[in-house]
């Protein structure tokens, strides 16, 4: 109904109307008592439709409210009044659209529920005139109220409700009363999502080379020979995200343990371990909720799923790199060497 003619009121008014192809007759009996033998549209309650992913990984679900209907009955052999049918308010419902005016054997009305679409309602029209009418046209619109998308992964999400379309006392979810003779009575609506999420992560230039130091310098070492107790280096990066997504690290020089390595490249020496944190303010583990404040992060880690409650953009984040301890002593029996390893920190925003 929202075609056309009516293309500019729909817009304006927010209403969108489906076809569902539902085509037939009816004999209409005039009866002012907005009953089913007159121009009658009963209508389903609320529902609850499930969608999937098409991995198959994830299901939601989603409302789908019936908030309003369309239907335009003619008058079949045009022998009836031009204006078929009472032009007054229906019961439960408010006039949406109309073609009260037209004068040319049909009866359309765009009819909107009073209750949101909470409940099973029926709206009718005052009267109808006595006379057998065409169906051409019969609409649905409707409220979609969808699972909050940043609970959801990437990918696209389908889902389908039946709707069964008949006369009074048939048992249908959409009641067009007395006297109706459809040629089809099924109505498949079918649900398609695709959620896209930001995700954009930007580091520094140079980030891709982190150099080992104490804090405030070598001089307590160089000058007291007071060993540090660690050597580190923190690489800040910002992090732009929408949904979900999975970090996980792995090693040029790998460990039983699951920490990386870094290996002394100028003389035989041990490996020593590096110990790398993240930290990403505002974002928490999606499974246990802790929050995301130096977590360690290591090869035999189930790679944790990060979320956040809210759209975050370019949030100021960082990498911690550190030998700590034992280790550094260990590195500082030998003056002078060089110890090496690459590391890399994988964002995977489609988890």
């Amino acid at each position: 109904m929202c075609a056309d003619t009516h293309l500019q009121t729909c817009i304006r008014n927010n209403w969108w109307s489906i076809d569902t192809r539902i085509r037939g007759t009816k004999d209409g009996i005039k009866e002012a008592n907005y009953g089913p033998n007159g121009f009658y549209i009963g209508m389903p309650s609320s529902r609850t439709v499930a969608v999937t992913s098409d991995d198959g990984a994830q299901t939601f679900e989603l409302g789908f409210n019936i908030i309003g209907a369309a239907m335009r009955l003619w008058d079949r052999e045009g022998d009836g009044p031009a204006q078929p049918a009472s032009t007054g308010g229906p019961n439960n419902c408010s006039l949406g659209l109309t073609n009260s005016q037209a004068g040319n054997h049909s009866a359309m009305r765009m009819l909107l529920r009073r209750d949101g679409g909470e409940g099973a309602v029926a709206c009718a029209l005052h009267w109808l005139a006595t006379n057998n009418y065409r169906m051409s046209e019969f609409d649905f619109t409707y409220k979609l109220t969808t699972p909050q998308p940043l609970g959801m992964r990437s990918g696209v999400y389908r889902g389908m409700t039946t709707y069964r379309i008949g006369g009074t006392g048939e048992g249908a979810d959409f009641d067009l009363g007395n006297g109706v003779v459809l040629e089809d009575s099924i109505v498949n609506v079918h649900f398609e999502l695709t959620v896209e999420h930001a995700f954009q992560l930007d580091l520094p230039p140079g980030s891709e080379r982190a150099v080992l130091a104490p804090k405030g310098g070598w001089t307590q070492w160089s000058d007291h020979g007071i060993a540090p107790k660690s050597l580190e280096r923190e690489v800040p990066f910002t992090l732009s995200s929408s949904g979900q997504f999975e970090v996980s690290l792995q090693c040029q020089h790998p460990l039983a343990d699951g920490r990386c390595a870094i290996r002394n490249v100028t003389e035989g020496a041990e490996e020593v371990p590096l110990d790398i944190q993240l930290t990403l303010p505002g974002f928490h583990d999606s499974v246990t909720g802790v929050d995301v404040v130096g977590m360690p992060l290591t090869t035999t880690m189930v790679a944790p799923v990060l979320a956040a409650d809210v759209f975050i953009v370019r949030r100021p984040s960082n990498l911690r790199f550190a030998v700590n301890g034992d280790a550094v002593r260990s590195m500082l029996d030998h003056p002078g060497s060089h110890y090496r390893g690459d590391v890399t920190v994988i964002f995977d925003a489609s988890p």
